[in-house]
């Protein structure tokens, strides 16, 4: 594995996290004009997150031309002697871990608020707001993916790893 292989695996990871990052500000987004009483506002934080969107888009499906951007090309002799599936793993279970310990104390926010809710012949979702329910539900849904790429690590990695495919029309 060249470094600029690793890297571009690096920027992939990336790309996932700025995915995830941005699902949540696009749900808040309601919120926020609620809270500011300008409905027509709402157009540019939708349009700050379709362009965060882009851009892990761009990072998801152009690693390598970023990572030969940032590292000089090298020779195939001037390779890292680990194995990129290993490297891989290891990087969606970093991610994985990262992003259940940020969603993590949200999480038990709203955990604790429902406990103590006045109310204690309602389930938990219904003393919120329907707000704060659609945060414990996308804080919740974050959490499952974390849990998911730091335990499926391995298929994360390949389809991290996966070569695009040629079209019909490029193979001749």
């Amino acid at each position: 594995m060249t470094p600029q292989q690793l890297v571009g695996l690096g920027v992939r990871l990336v790309a996932i996290w700025m995915a995830v990052e941005n699902f949540w500000f696009l749900l808040s987004i309601p919120t926020m004009v609620r809270s500011i009483d300008k409905p027509d506002s709402a157009i540019y934080g939708y349009a700050i997150g379709g362009w965060w969107l882009i851009v892990a888009a761009l990072l998801w499906f152009f690693p390598m031309w970023i990572a030969h951007k940032l590292i000089p090309r090298t020779r195939f002799e001037n390779a890292i002697k680990v194995q990129a599936l290993e490297v891989a793993r290891v990087g969606c279970s970093l991610l994985g871990l990262w992003l259940l310990a940020t969603q993590l104390r949200g999480f038990l926010w709203f955990l604790m608020r429902g406990a103590f809710s006045p109310d204690k012949n309602t389930s938990v979702i219904r003393s919120f707001t329907p707000d704060e329910q659609i945060g414990f539900i996308v804080s919740a849904c974050q959490i499952a993916f974390a849990l998911a790429l730091i335990v499926y690590s391995a298929r994360f990695a390949t389809l991290a790893l996966r070569e695009p495919r040629a079209s019909a029309t490029e193979s001749g």
